[in-house]
């Protein structure tokens, strides 16, 4: 499986609020949180195959544009699958999480899978868990970090399948 993982500057390692202009990057490797889920994956044969970031702010002055080289970026390293997190409990990022995997469902047929800590986020998760699949994850420092990461992965192998997710969903999602 060829994952690409989308993060905000925090998550991505290029520092904290102070960078949240970071223009939209990738890297062919996994950066930051995408390192916890590659550790996984690379268990099972697969790997992150790249990391696209993008500091929030920049994301939100800039959206049209940074969801239509994200789009196509996925496109062209023809990944498998994209995971949009982990968010945790940090609002800006979950928004531009859902929003670049909404825009990736509607312009592609890769899989998408998104995490986020429902702390901070109540309203946007009701607003996309119809849209998405949203893993169930801990806020920043909270426990249970492990089990969201295995089954952020586990999402992934079952919709690259092509399985019937609905059970897996009712389990561990919004």
């Amino acid at each position: 499986m060829k994952v690409i993982v989308l993060l905000d500057q925090m998550q991505a390692g290029l520092g904290g609020k102070e960078k949240a202009n970071t223009p939209l990057g990738g890297k062919k490797l996994a950066m930051g949180a995408a390192d916890t889920y590659d550790k996984v994956l690379k268990k099972n044969g697969s790997e992150v195959m790249g990391t696209f970031y993008c500091g929030t702010d920049y994301y939100q002055g800039n959206k049209a544009e940074v969801q239509r080289k994200v789009t196509k970026m996925c496109e062209k390293m023809q990944a498998d699958v994209v995971i949009a997190g982990p968010t945790y409990d940090y609002p800006e990022f979950a928004t531009m999480a859902c929003e670049l995997a909404d825009q990736l469902q509607k312009e592609t047929a890769i899989p998408v899978v998104v995490s986020i800590a429902i702390e901070k986020n109540q309203t946007l998760i009701e607003d996309y868990q119809k849209l998405l699949t949203i893993v169930k994850m801990p806020k920043k420092g909270g426990t249970g970090l492990s089990d969201s990461i295995d089954r952020t992965i586990e999402l992934c192998q079952l919709k690259v399948e092509q399985s019937d997710i609905t059970e897996f969903v009712q389990q561990y999602c919004y």
